[in-house]
């Protein structure tokens, strides 16, 4: 859904008194429509060395509140050279903004901001015929009986859409925790972008402003090479 609607729906859901789930939340569609090389250009460029190498990146430094700038400016990049020939962990995580547990709101209803806390990344590959594409994945926060917030993961690493049926059914919840990007037999490709972007709602270090204000928090993005 494009940010008009996604306003619209915030705005509609806001007369009607209920949360809005999905702001934030970015569907594989959403993902691969993303313009690499990005318009507002690479929070940080890493060139990877020869051996084992990593590049992880807690980004952006600080939270901040969604001011309307297009989806694709919501993201923070990442761009990696020297990945030709190489096999390649890449993932992107929650930063260290603490999910609260339950509490209650003033007339005693629970209250759980675990399931509007959202992260999505994407991964793109550059060869001789320009950027592709290659994988990420998108999952809002699960709140577990009695514990902690977490992203549910299937054991083979793709993301359990039947723990939210809900964004599961618009494409919120979608693709890996991590991609293995194995190019030891492979050439064509000598560089990647990796584009993240979590968010939260009106919680945590954001200051709270009106009803349920999108927060952009810090993500982990994190690479790096086998020997």
């Amino acid at each position: 859904m494009n940010k008009v609607v996604r306003s619209l729906l915030v705005l509609a859901l806001a007369i009607l008194g209920t949360a809005p789930l999905v702001w934030g939340q970015v569907t594989e569609a959403e993902m691969r429509a993303l313009p690499v090389p990005p318009v507002k250009g690479y929070m940080r460029t890493k060139a990877l060395a020869p051996g084992f190498d990593f590049g992880n990146y807690h980004l952006p430094l600080v939270s901040f509140f969604d001011l309307g700038t297009p989806l694709a400016d919501d993201f923070v990049y990442v761009h990696y050279t020297g990945v030709a020939g190489r096999k390649i962990h890449v993932e992107s995580v929650w930063g260290t903004t603490p999910i609260p547990p339950p509490g209650h709101d003033a007339q005693g209803n629970v209250t759980d901001a675990c399931g509007h806390a959202h992260n999505s990344y994407g991964v793109w590959g550059k060869s001789d015929t320009g950027w592709r594409f290659l994988g990420g994945g998108s999952m809002s926060g699960v709140r577990q009986p009695g514990g902690p917030c977490v992203y549910p993961v299937k054991a083979d690493g793709t993301f359990d859409t039947a723990a939210n049926p809900f964004l599961a059914r618009i494409g919120g919840v979608w693709g890996r925790q991590f991609l293995i990007l194995d190019f030891t037999n492979n050439s064509t490709y000598t560089e990647l972008v990796v584009g993240a972007l979590s968010n939260t709602h009106g919680w945590g270090s954001c200051d709270a402003h009106g009803q349920f204000p999108a927060c952009h928090e810090p993500s982990y993005i994190m690479l790096y090479t086998w020997p």
